[in-house]
């Protein structure tokens, strides 16, 4: 097995409630076990690892 082939691959993100403009989570999902699809009325948000990092440490301060 390669090197390329071990490293996992991980999504970033933020979940939006379209109706009251709130975030309504965020997090990372592996490659594989990443939901694209939400109920309706909500939107999900992929973002980059500096982006999301960037968040976070924002949201921790708040």
């Amino acid at each position: 097995m390669s090197q390329k082939e071990q490293k996992t691959k991980y999504y970033y993100f933020i979940d939006v409630d379209l109706r009251s403009r709130q975030i309504i989570g965020w997090g990372s999902e592996q490659r594989g076990e990443v939901e694209v699809n939400l109920t309706e009325g909500f939107h999900r948000v992929f973002l980059s690892k500096g982006q999301y990092n960037k968040l976070t440490t924002e949201l921790s301060e708040y």
